[in-house]
C-alpha cells in the first residue's frame, strides 16, 4: 500500500489538530501543515505532495484564491473539511472520518469502521424494506399528467441532498456538469449556524454554472445551481417555477417529477428517500451515492434497497447528461 503525502492547508486550533490525527490514522504522511493566511503556492508545491486537504472557515476561504493553481491541478487529489465539524469529531464518528479519508487517498471501499457494540444489523428492517420493495414493484405507474396547461407541466429541476461528508461529493457533481446543463440544481445542504452564503462561494469554485443563494420571490432559471437554505421551498406560480418562504424542510413539490431527479449524496437525510422513490415511479431520476468513498451511504443505501439505484459521482453525472444534454 502506497503512503500517500498530504498537504493540510488549515490555521491553528482543534480542527486542524484533529485533521492531523485522522490523517495518521488513514496511514497518510504529512507533506506539510501550512495557515492559509500566511502560506503561498510556493510552499505547497515545494512540499511536493500526492494529496491536499483544505479546512474551510471564513479566513482560509477569504485566502483560496491564492491557490487556485495548485488546487486546480489534476494531478493532486483536492479534499475539503468544514472546520467547525472538523473541531467537534471524536469517538466513533472521528474513527469514522479516518477511515473515510483513507480510502478517498487509498481508492478502496473500506469507509466505516465496525459500529458501536450493541448495534447489530436490525433484521426486522431489512425485512421490512424487503417486503415493501414488493409492494412498490406490484403498483401501477402513475397515469401521466394532463395535457395543455401551463401549471399541469412544470419544468422539473435537479435535487441534491447532502449532509456529512457531502461538500466533496457535490464539488465533484458539479465539476463534471457543464455552464449550459439544461435544468436548475438545487442544493439542499443542512449547515449548522446557516451560513449558506459561504456554501454558495464553496460551491462556485467548483462548478460551471453560477451558484447563487436561493431567496423567496426569485424564479428558477436553468442553468443555474441554487443552493436552498432554511425556511425556503420551491413554489408555483402562473408564470412559472420560484421559491417561496416555507416552513419545516423542503418538499419540492412543484417539480415535475418525470422531468426532476433526486440525488442523495453523503450524509442525505433518509427521509428524502420516500420522495426520491415517488420521483422515479413518475419516471424521473432516483440516484443516490455508491457507497465507495462515500461517508455516510445511509440515505444511498436505504434507496438502493428499495428499488433505486446507487451510482459514483461520475455515473451520476454522466445519467445526468443523458437524459438532458447540455
Amino acid at each position: 500500500m502506497n503512503t500517500h503525502r498530504v498537504l493540510v492547508l488549515a490555521r491553528a486550533g482543534a480542527a486542524r489538530d484533529r485533521t492531523e490525527m485522522a490523517l495518521r490514522q488513514a496511514g497518510a504522511a504529512l507533506a506539510a501543515v501550512l495557515d492559509p493566511a500566511t502560506a503561498d503556492e510556493a510552499q505547497v508545491r515545494a512540499a511536493a505532495p500526492d494529496a491536499l486537504l483544505v479546512v474551510l472557515d471564513p479566513v482560509a476561504e477569504a485566502a483560496l484564491e491564492k491557490f487556485e493553481a495548485v488546487l486546480a491541478d489534476p494531478s493532486l487529489l483536492v479534499l475539503f473539511d468544514d472546520a467547525e465539524v472538523a473541531a467537534r469529531r471524536d469517538g466513533w464518528e472521528a474513527a469514522r472520518w479516518a477511515r473515510h479519508l483513507a480510502a478517498k487517498l487509498q481508492g478502496h471501499r473500506n469507509v466505516l469502521p465496525a459500529p458501536p457494540a450493541g448495534s447489530a444489523p436490525d433484521r426486522d428492517f431489512e425485512q421490512e424494506m424487503q417486503d415493501l420493495s414488493m409492494e412498490m414493484a406490484a403498483m401501477q405507474p402513475l397515469p401521466p399528467a394532463v395535457q395543455g396547461s401551463a401549471l399541469a407541466q412544470p419544468e422539473g429541476a435537479v435535487v441534491v441532498a447532502a449532509g456529512i461528508g457531502g461538500p466533496d461529493a457535490v464539488r465533484q457533481l458539479l465539476g463534471g456538469l457543464p455552464a449550459a446543463f439544461p435544468r436548475a440544481l438545487l442544493l439542499r445542504q443542512r449547515i449548522e449556524g446557516g451560513q449558506y452564503d459561504r456554501l454558495v462561494r464553496q460551491m462556485q469554485r467548483a462548478a460551471q454554472m453560477p451558484v447563487v443563494l436561493a431567496c423567496a420571490g426569485e424564479p428558477l432559471r436553468r442553468g443555474h445551481v441554487y443552493v436552498v437554505p432554511d425556511g425556503v421551498d420551491v413554489g408555483e406560480a402562473p408564470a412559472g417555477l420560484h421559491f417561496v418562504e416555507a416552513a419545516g424542510e423542503p418538499r419540492f413539490a412543484p417539480l415535475r417529477p418525470g422531468d426532476s431527479a433526486m440525488l442523495l449524496l453523503s450524509g442525505a437525510p433518509p427521509a428524502l428517500v420516500d420522495l426520491a422513490l415517488a420521483m422515479r415511479m413518475a419516471g424521473g431520476l432516483a440516484l443516490g451515492q455508491s457507497a465507495e468513498n462515500c461517508f455516510d451511504p445511509a440515505a444511498s443505501q436505504a434507496l438502493a434497497a428499495r428499488g433505486g439505484e446507487a451510482d459514483s459521482l461520475a455515473g451520476i453525472s454522466r445519467q445526468l447528461l443523458q437524459r438532458w444534454p447540455a
